[in-house]
């Protein structure tokens, strides 16, 4: 069935007149139609082509070779309808693959029925990696040979067709190569600058000092390309030597060249220590003299440039001192631990009935540790005498220590009046702080009288029965020059009180 449109009228071939005819030709033919509207007539064919139903061969065409990035154009026959891999129906495609393809194609006869199928494969050929070499400076009226790579075949902007050519330009000139490989093409170029004849003169910059440790930049003038001792071919390179070192740098401007040196002296850094360590300790209000070692010149962090400073810090703080040798540098620091002067209390007398308790409560600086005479050493203790005692305290930190006394009387219930000593007492021992030798002069004693020496932990280190004619009027002297450095205590009892005194040995 053809059926004609866009006019009023219509007049085929076969003389029918109508819009749409049926037709069945035996072989290919040709139909043509003449519309007519408004008293004006067009023309137009159709071809009805008669193929045999059966036998359909398709052909996608030849295989075909490419450059990346390009396109080619297959051509399918044998058919009345074709259906490509790609999707396209129509005998003729375009493609541009990335990579080597093969393409099928599906060729139908005019029912729609018959089908044959064939491939052609494009081969995709990478492009050549053309390289026309550095560019490059020449003295006028030199020459230099220019070589190209990465093709087969080469055409040069100069018309030479060899790998390599020599061109001696007399005026600077950029040379253009073409390269082919598997019929595909790719350029490059080179230039070649020409400089009237100069005299080079290699400078490597003055020679540095730096210290041990760091790096230092070193930079070369006076030619176009550099060549350093170091295998650099920079202008600048950057250097960390461990000593003393020289370095070489040659300069070149075309086939001319020179060369330069350059020392970097290296130092090492100071070893600054100070004298008295990493921590020291002193009482609130005392001085500490501090000193700094192993530089020439010192900084400390409070402004002082002396290598020993005097501080009186209220508080505990840390003191850094940087200490310099020439350029170089080394930096230490110090804590300084500020202790409060101990002032030990006791208590005010208290007054008690038989078989009462009471708490004493000592009083310190903070972070203070007590020993009382009954051995106890908390703070606070609650003690129940029988009998008037006078109790002492110890209170000390790691630099000083003081002792605070405290009586505990104790009465009977109808017992209104608290009882004084009626005997004059006296206990005294010297010199303290000792360096060895220790006086006790000691009166007044009432019966079951002894003395004791002990260290901090509280081991007996001493103990004497005073003898009943002694206890009028004692005298000692204990040699304490076998024992180390430090406080110890020494504890006097009777049958009225214990008294603790602190003994220091230098």
């Amino acid at each position: 069935i053809l059926t004609a449109t866009g006019a009023s009228t219509y007049k085929w071939s076969t003389d029918a007149t109508s819009t749409s005819i049926t037709v069945s030709p035996t072989a290919t033919t040709t139909y043509t139609v003449i519309g007519t509207r408004n008293g004006c007539e067009a023309k137009d064919t159709v071809t009805v082509t008669v193929v045999n139903p059966v036998g359909v061969t398709a052909n996608a065409g030849i295989d075909q070779s490419i450059c990346s990035g390009t396109s080619a154009t297959l051509m399918a026959t044998g058919g009345s309808t074709y259906l490509w891999s790609t999707g396209a129906t129509t005998a003729s495609i375009t493609v541009t693959p990335n990579t080597t393809t093969t393409y099928t194609v599906t060729a139908y006869d005019s029912t729609g029925k018959n089908s044959n199928t064939d491939e052609v494969k494009v081969t995709v050929n990478a492009l050549p990696t053309v390289d026309a070499g550095n560019n490059i400076s020449i003295i006028s009226g030199d020459s230099t040979i220019l070589t190209a790579t990465g093709g087969t075949t080469y055409m040069w902007s100069t018309g030479a067709t060899t790998a390599s050519i020599t061109v001696s330009p007399t005026a600077t000139t950029t040379y253009t190569l073409t390269g082919t490989k598997n019929g595909c093409e790719a350029t490059d170029t080179v230039k070649v600058t020409v400089v009237n004849a100069v005299k080079v003169v290699a400078n490597a910059g003055e020679n540095e000092d730096i210290c041990q440790g760091s790096s230092i930049k070193l930079t070369a003038t006076g030619g176009d390309t550099y060549l350093w001792n170091t295998g650099a071919e920079t202008a600048s390179i950057t250097v960390n030597p461990n000593s003393t070192s020289k370095y070489s740098v040659t300069a070149y401007i075309g086939n001319a060249s020179d060369t330069a040196e350059v020392v970097v002296n290296v130092s090492p850094n100071p070893n600054v220590k100070i004298t008295n360590g990493a921590e020291a300790s002193i009482l609130e209000g005392e001085f500490l003299t501090i000193s700094a070692i192993g530089a020439k010149t010192y900084k400390w962090n409070n402004g002082a440039i002396q290598p020993n400073i005097a501080v009186r810090p209220n508080a505990t703080q840390t003191y850094s001192v940087t200490g310099h040798v020439n350029k170089c540098a080394s930096e230490k620091s110090i804590k300084v631990n500020v202790f409060e002067k101990v002032i030990a209390g006791a208590g005010n007398d208290v007054t008690i009935y038989r078989n009462e308790k009471t708490v004493l409560t000592a009083t310190g600086p903070k972070n203070s540790e007590y020993l009382w005479s009954s051995g106890e050493s908390t703070k606070t203790i609650t003690v129940s005498p029988k009998e008037d005692t006078e109790y002492s305290v110890m209170v000390y930190n790691l630099l000083d220590s003081d002792t605070a006394n405290v009586t505990v009387r104790v009465v009977d219930f109808d017992d209104s009046q608290i009882v004084e000593d009626s005997v004059s007492f006296e206990f005294l021992i010297y010199p303290n702080p000792t360096h060895g030798d220790l006086n006790i002069k000691i009166s007044g004693l009432s019966n079951l009288s002894s003395i004791q020496l002990y260290d901090l932990s509280g081991k007996s280190l001493y103990s004497e029965i005073i003898n009943k004619n002694d206890q009028q009027s004692y005298i000692k002297t204990l040699n304490l020059s076998n024992y180390a450095s430090g406080i110890y205590l020494l504890q006097l009892v009777d049958n009225q009180r214990v008294i603790t005194k602190k003994v220091v040995l230098r």
